[in-house]
């Protein structure tokens, strides 16, 4: 039933204006952008909206309605669903705030609100939220303004401003998503009903999440256990500060962080504490490999660099190995002889596309290396290109995940851009670029060990 709403033939924007600064026009104006199925303004008030055909009513409409957003007033909504249901419309995007996020008599607005849902036997995204976007159906039906490229990553967001925020940032980061899915008061369609869409769902890949809290705790575990596509979370509402905000927002019970982090652990879902972690986790899957083990190499053209990455590869239990002798034997043979052939690999400042594509065909020729950091550090003396072609030219024929960390800012733009396009994961430190890696080690883990016994392949 869900496809309703995330694949609806036929869409009713009610409460659809003329004016794009409001919540009803922005919608309609984003969803006619792209769109390729019917579209159909409700506005009592306007014959025309945005220059198509305006009804005053949902039932006037001589079509078949899908699914239909709502963007009216609170007072008016349960009304509005009624005749949602007697349409026959399937789904419900309902953007209307002032529900259990405002107290008790929200609660039961809220609860009136669903059993009118229930009777009619729709699905609803809602109440309270900015919306969801399909990018493979072209659906916008949300205030997002800019689109992001196509990409395996689907994000679930109880907070849809800030979702708007990583739509936006994603854009930037030219990183590709799937779905933002808004999920505002989760009335009706909660995490554990997205989890399941999202994991018969071909397009999506990766499952990124922002939860303040879960609603149907033991349903949910089970739901993260069975799928194997990873799923990284940030739960906000640690502190007592915290909590208190996030009920005051959503309406959520933040719970005991204690209990979130067992519970998470157990279903082989990944927690990260800041929205930079979900996203760079979450390129990693997009892009690369489950390393077989948890040993890495390291090449970087910069001692202190590639000093940080061997000391997080430690805090977070991944094992930089030790090199065969026929490895370091073929490094020795292309860097200078007062740089380190020892696993991390620097080559002293020297940077050339012969020498970053010969020593990486050498760490990944290695039986013992699973995964492969490499690092450049731009200099005024060094192109940030050359390093960049090599792997992507190498990494198109290996099996074996590499991940990138381009130093320094201005001057490596278009190294970047290059590696972007070879789908090699990068990032701007060494921190991040490790606890990356480690998000694919952890879930390699998790299927060898929790996802598989939900599965029966243990």
């Amino acid at each position: 039933m869900l496809s309703s709403i995330f694949e609806p033939k036929s869409i009713a924007v009610i409460g659809a204006s003329n004016n794009d600064t409001k919540w009803g026009g922005r919608i309609l104006k984003n969803i006619l952008s792209d769109f390729k199925g019917q579209v159909f303004p409700v506005n009592p008030k306007e014959k025309e909206v945005q220059g198509v055909t305006s009804y005053p009513s949902v039932l006037d409409i001589p079509y078949e309605v899908t699914m239909a957003v709502i963007a009216v007033p609170v007072q008016l909504v349960l009304n509005v669903v009624e005749e949602c249901g007697k349409k026959g419309v399937k789904g419900l995007i309902v953007v209307t705030a002032g529900f259990s996020e405002t107290g008790n008599a929200g609660l039961e607005l809220e609860q009136k609100l669903l059993s009118i849902v229930k009777k009619y036997g729709m699905r609803m995204i809602g109440p309270n939220t900015l919306g969801i976007v399909n990018e493979p159906a072209h659906l916008n039906a949300s205030v997002i303004g800019r689109l992001p490229s196509p990409g395996p990553i689907s994000f679930i967001t109880q907070s849809g401003t800030l979702g708007l925020a990583i739509a936006d940032w994603t854009i930037d980061m030219g990183l590709g998503l799937c779905k933002v899915i808004s999920t505002g008061n989760k009335a009706d369609t909660d995490d554990v009903d997205l989890i399941e869409y999202l994991d018969k769902d071909p397009m999506t890949g990766v499952i990124a999440m922002y939860a303040e809290g879960i609603k149907r705790g033991r349903m949910f575990m089970e739901a993260a256990r069975r799928t194997k596509k990873p799923i990284i979370a940030i739960k906000t509402g640690r502190s007592k500060r915290g909590a208190k905000a996030v009920f005051s927002h959503t309406g959520s019970i933040a719970g005991s962080d204690e209990v979130y982090s067992a519970a998470f652990r157990q279903a082989g879902i990944l927690r990260v504490d800041t929205i930079d972690e979900v996203f760079d986790a979450a390129l990693a899957f997009s892009c690369q490999p489950l390393p077989k083990g948890n040993n890495v190499a390291i090449l970087s053209n910069g001692g202190g660099a590639s000093i940080v990455a061997t000391d997080e590869c430690e805090r977070h239990g991944i094992n930089i190995v030790d090199l065969a002798e026929e490895t370091k034997e073929q490094i020795k043979k292309v860097i200078p002889g007062f740089a380190s052939a020892s696993n991390p690999i620097d080559t002293a400042g020297t940077v050339s596309f012969t020498i970053y594509s010969e020593v990486i065909k050498a760490l990944l020729k290695d039986r013992n290396v699973d995964a492969l950091i490499v690092i450049y550090v731009h200099t005024l003396m060094s192109n940030a290109i050359p390093p960049a072609e090599a792997m992507v030219e190498i990494k198109r024929k290996c099996p074996k995940p590499v991940i990138a960390c381009w130093m320094g800012g201005k001057g490596t733009e278009e190294g970047v851009d290059i590696l972007k396009s070879g789908c090699l994961p990068n990032y701007s430190v060494p921190e991040r670029a490790v606890k990356a890696l480690a998000a694919l080690i952890r879930h390699r883990e998790f299927l060898e060990t929790v996802k598989a016994r939900a599965t029966g392949e243990s």
